[in-house]
C-alpha cells in the first residue's frame, strides 16, 4: 500500500514538474497584463503597485516579485490572506501576463 502511494506521489510531483517549467517558458505580454491587473487587481493593490490598502505588498519595491513565475501563478491561483483565488477566472497565461505587467513597476 505505501509503494502504491509512493508512486502515486511521485507521478503527481512529476506531472505538476512539467507545468512548472512550461510556466517558466511561456512568454508573457506585459500590456495585456496592465488590463487585467486594472480590472482584477488596482483596488486593493493600487494602480501603481504601491497597495491601496493596509497590509498589500508593494510591488514597486519587488521583493515579492523575485520568486520565480511558477510559485507567483500558484500565488494567484489558489490566492492569499484576503486575496481571492483566480483559478478558473483567469488562465495561466493571463496570470503570467499579470505578473509581467507587476515587473514594470518601479
Amino acid at each position: 500500500m505505501k509503494a502504491k502511494r509512493t508512486v502515486g506521489l511521485i507521478a503527481l510531483l512529476a506531472s505538476m514538474s512539467v507545468f512548472l517549467f512550461a510556466a517558466e517558458s511561456m512568454a508573457a505580454d506585459p500590456r495585456n497584463g496592465a488590463k487585467i491587473y486594472n480590472i482584477h487587481c488596482a483596488n486593493c493593490h493600487g494602480s501603481n503597485g504601491a497597495g491601496a490598502m493596509p497590509g498589500m505588498p508593494d510591488f514597486r519595491r519587488g521583493q515579492s516579485l523575485f520568486k520565480n513565475n511558477a510559485f507567483l501563478v500558484l500565488v494567484l491561483e489558489e490566492g492569499r490572506g484576503i486575496m481571492p483565488a483566480y483559478r478558473g477566472l483567469l488562465t495561466t497565461q493571463e496570470m503570467l501576463d499579470v505578473i509581467a505587467h507587476l515587473r514594470t513597476f518601479q
